[in-house]
């Protein structure tokens, strides 16, 4: 659960994945930070780097029914329909179309025994 000065603002980014990552706005201040303190901004590849992280953000807010609305660019970018799986990442919800999720859950189920052990093993 979100608290409460967090439930508000967000910013909406292009994920790594073909789905959308969702951020409180506070979140996202402290992402830019952590990256901004780890890229060299004098090497191109740093500046290219930052440049297509960010490219694409885009602020929202909660309408007066408490509803975000998700730019058309975006949802075009993560092929996003009308029945979308939201999944909470870390920080962050993930915004997947339904159909791509139960693709890659289907895909990547066989790992599930492998990744367990080589991230929570000992």
């Amino acid at each position: 659960m979100l608290p409460e000065e967090q439930r508000t603002s967000f910013v909406l980014q292009k994920a790594p994945d073909p789905c959308l990552w969702l951020y409180p706005l506070s979140v996202w201040k402290e992402e830019l930070q952590k990256l901004h303190e780890k890229v060299n901004l004098f090497t191109p590849e740093g500046r290219n780097f930052i440049r297509l992280f960010q490219s694409g953000a885009q602020p929202l807010s909660l309408d007066s029914a408490n509803r975000l609305l998700l730019p058309k660019s975006l949802c075009e970018y993560a092929h996003l329909t009308a029945d979308l799986t939201l999944i909470g990442m870390k920080d962050r919800i993930e915004i997947w179309d339904s159909a791509t999720y139960e693709k890659w859950i289907a895909t990547h189920e066989t790992k599930r025994t492998e990744w367990l052990q080589t991230f929570l093993g000992q």
